[in-house]
């Protein structure tokens, strides 16, 4: 089963896609019921209680003029929109926490809008449990101040704010901790996927922590880069290369290093040399291509 294979639809203007890992995650989860029939009723608990949950963030982000779509994957699902609009703290704050919210809702709805004899069966009881423990347990998990739940995006934000707009580090390291002592408690309790799942979101924190780290050694860079623009403009090329070259060396995120190399292969065209303009363009990072003017300039020295 491949990602390659998915289900599309639209939910009113919002569009959805299912991946395959969302039922091999689904199925994982509680692979030792005891019956097909509790499988799929655990299977469709899971998917109408995920999706009213990012549903939830849809709708918010919606009231706020944005163009959400909606993906369910192996991790859960995601509340994405392009293209990608600055929003005021309280706006993101409040699409964060209605997804949690309106799983409160359903859960509310089951426990005390819907009779109580609905449930009486040994399936329906099971079904009755299953969406409390989804839409009210996984909701208050959620909560936890932890990135990239949406807990962790509300401290984010509360950080940023009281930082000045410099509370990613903090909530990373923060997350790490949370997700660590989490980890730590599902282990003892032998709950082995929040484990797994706790451990995963430490790694991904602690990457893009060391992520921060680049981007802060490489910010004397692109002062250094802005530079090399200058003399660019001025037709210098040896002077664009000496400044560039070391910076491509010397970079560490993969933004700065692929603009030094473009700079470094201006250069060396403005230098008539040729073989290490190209040379340059095909050092550019995965992902990076080379800008049309370096392009145009590169098919007139042909």
């Amino acid at each position: 089963m491949t990602e390659s294979f998915r289900l599309a639809f639209r939910i009113g203007p919002i569009p959805v896609q299912i991946l395959p890992s969302f039922f091999l995650m689904t199925f994982l989860l509680n692979v030792g019921l005891s019956s097909v029939s509790e499988l799929i009723a655990w299977a469709v608990v899971v998917l109408a209680s995920v999706l009213a949950h990012e549903l939830g963030h849809a709708a918010v982000a919606r009231a706020f003029g944005l163009a959400p779509q909606i993906q369910l994957h192996g991790m859960g699902g995601t509340t994405s929109w392009a293209p990608a609009r600055a929003l005021p703290v309280p706006q993101r704050i409040a699409i964060s926490l209605a997804g949690p919210f309106a799983g409160f809702l359903v859960a509310a709805v089951v426990r005390y809008g819907i009779p109580q004899s609905t449930w009486h069966s040994a399936l329906g009881a099971l079904v009755y449990g299953d969406l409390l423990f989804v839409n009210f347990g996984w909701g208050i998990l959620n909560l936890l101040p932890m990135l990239p739940l949406d807990g962790g995006n509300v401290m984010a934000e509360l950080m940023n704010v009281f930082t000045h707009g410099r509370g990613e580090r903090p909530a990373r390291i923060f997350s790490i901790a949370v997700a660590g002592l989490a980890a730590l408690l599902s282990l003892r309790i032998g709950w082995w996927w929040p484990c797994l799942l706790a451990a995963s979101f430490a790694a991904t924190n602690w990457q893009r922590l060391s992520f921060l780290k680049d981007v802060e050694t490489d910010a004397p860079l692109r002062k250094e880069l802005e530079d090399a623009y200058i003399e660019l403009e001025a037709q210098r090329g040896a002077r664009v290369i000496a400044i560039a070259r070391p910076v491509s060396l010397r970079a560490r995120t993969q933004g700065v290093k692929a603009e030094a190399l473009q700079l470094l292969a201006f250069g060396y065209l403005l230098e008539n040399q040729v073989a290490d303009a190209d040379a340059a363009i095909a050092s550019l990072p995965k992902g990076f291509a080379p800008h049309p003017r370096l392009v145009e300039l590169r098919r007139k020295a042909a």
